[in-house]
C-alpha cells in the first residue's frame, strides 16, 4: 500500500471548510487525527497548516457533487486536480460528479480515470443511497471497484441519515467486505467510527449537518436545523442544547452518563455550553473531542477484526439502554434510527454474555424499496 494511503488507517478526520480548517488543526494535532478539507481552493489553506507545524494527513474534496450546482459523474474528472493535491505532497481525492443510481458509465468513468493518473490516488464516489438498494447492485459496485483496483472514498446521499436505513447500511458493509482495495468514508457523523471497526480505512465526521450529510437536491434547499446541537457520549447521537437541560432534568439518576471529560466540558455537561460567549463554536470544538475520544476508546490499543466490531457492538447496546432510561422520563423520546439499524444489522462476534440484547420488538427495520 502507498505510504500516504497507509498513514490513514483506522483514522477518524474532521472534514471541514477552509476557513474552520486552522482553528481544528489543533483539535486534529491532539487527537492523531487528519482533516478533510471541502472547497475548490484549499493549496493556501494547505499550505499554512503545513507552515505552522499540523503534520497530520489532510484530504482535499473538491465537493462537485454536492449542491446546487452539482456536476454528473459522467462529466469526469480533471487531472490537473489530482496534480494539484500532488504537488502539496498529499493523496490526490478526484474531484469526482454525483452518481444517480444505476449510472454505471458514470462509475466507470470515475474509475478508468483514477486508474490512469499517477501516484496516490482516490476515487471519490458520491453514491445515492438507491445504490444499496440490494446487494446484487453493492457486490457489482464491488466488482467494478476491484477490477479497476483504485482504492475509493464514499459518500452517501440520502434526505436524513443514509446509516438510520438498514438495507443501506447492510449493504454498504457488504461494499466494504467484498472490495479488495481501500475504502474511505467521507461526510458522515457517529457512523464514520462504526464503519471503522467494520473495516472501512479511514472515516471523517462532518463539522456541519451539511458535511456530516449528503442532501438531495430539493426544491426547498437542504434541511436547516436551528439552534445549536451537541454530540452526547452515551447516547451516540446529535442533541440541541435546550434538550440536554430538559434530559438532565428528567434523569438525576443517571447524572453520570451526562459528565463529559473531553478539554471543552473538563468534566461537566455539555448542556452547560449554551452560557458560552459562542455557543455554536464551543459545541463544534466539544462534539469533535467527544467522537474522537471515542475512537480513542476504542482503537487506543490493538484489537483484532472481531473485538473491534464487538467493541462497537457493545457501544451500541449501551447507547440503547440509555435511550430507553430517557424515554421512561422524557416525553416523546425518539431513539435515533443509525442505533437501531447499527443493532439489527449487524452481531457481536464473540457474544459476550455481558452484552444485554435489546428486545426485538423494539427494532422495527427499514422498509425496503419498492423497486
Amino acid at each position: 500500500m502507498d505510504r500516504l494511503l497507509d498513514q490513514l488507517a483506522r483514522r477518524l478526520l474532521i472534514q471541514c471548510r477552509p476557513s474552520q480548517a486552522e482553528a481544528l488543526a489543533e483539535i486534529a494535532a491532539a487527537h492523531d487525527s487528519g482533516l478533510v478539507i471541502t472547497g475548490a481552493t484549499p493549496e493556501r489553506t494547505v499550505q499554512t497548516l503545513r507552515r505552522r507545524g499540523f503534520d497530520g494527513p489532510i484530504l482535499c474534496d473538491a465537493n462537485r457533487y454536492a449542491g446546487r450546482r452539482r456536476v454528473s459523474a459522467r462529466r469526469g474528472i480533471h487531472p490537473a486536480w489530482c496534480r494539484r493535491q500532488q504537488a502539496l505532497g498529499l493523496v490526490a481525492l478526484t474531484d469526482s460528479g454525483y452518481l444517480e443510481a444505476q449510472d454505471w458509465q458514470g462509475l466507470r468513468t470515475i474509475l478508468r480515470a483514477a486508474a490512469t493518473q499517477q501516484g496516490a490516488v482516490v476515487a471519490m464516489l458520491p453514491l445515492s443511497a438507491r445504490w444499496f438498494a440490494a446487494r446484487a447492485v453493492s457486490d457489482a459496485i464491488a466488482d467494478e471497484v476491484n477490477t479497476y483496483g483504485v482504492p475509493v472514498a464514499v459518500a452517501v446521499e440520502h434526505p436524513a441519515d443514509p446509516f438510520g436505513v438498514q438495507y443501506v447500511l447492510r449493504h454498504f458493509l457488504g461494499l466494504v467486505r467484498a472490495t479488495t482495495v481501500p475504502v474511505l468514508l467521507l461526510r458522515c457523523d457517529v457512523s464514520a467510527i462504526g464503519a471503522l471497526c467494520h473495516g472501512v480505512h479511514a472515516a471523517a465526521i462532518g463539522t456541519t449537518s451539511g458535511l456530516r450529510h449528503l442532501y438531495p437536491l430539493l426544491t426547498g434547499g437542504r434541511p436547516r436545523f436551528a439552534g445549536v446541537s451537541v454530540f452526547v457520549r452515551h447516547l451516540l447521537s446529535y442533541h440541541r442544547l435546550d434538550t440536554c437541560d430538559t434530559v438532565l432534568a428528567g434523569t438525576p439518576d443517571s447524572s453520570q452518563f451526562w459528565l463529559c471529560d473531553c478539554d471543552i466540558c473538563g468534566g461537566t455537561t455539555p448542556a452547560r455550553l449554551r452560557a458560552a460567549d459562542d455557543p455554536r463554536t464551543v459545541a463544534l470544538h466539544h462534539s469533535l473531542h467527544a467522537q474522537l475520544l471515542l475512537h480513542r476508546e476504542i482503537f487506543g490499543r490493538p484489537r483484532t477484526p472481531d473485538q473491534l466490531v464487538s467493541s462497537w457492538h457493545e457501544t451500541c447496546s449501551h447507547a440503547l439502554f440509555v435511550h430507553r432510561q430517557v424515554a421512561d422520563h422524557v416525553g416523546r423520546w425518539h431513539t435515533p434510527l443509525h442505533l437501531k439499524a447499527w443493532y439489527a444489522v449487524t452481531d457481536d462476534p464473540l457474544n459476550r454474555a455481558d452484552i444485554p440484547r435489546q428486545p426485538a420488538r423494539r427494532l422495527h427495520p427499514s422498509p425496503q424499496p419498492s423497486d
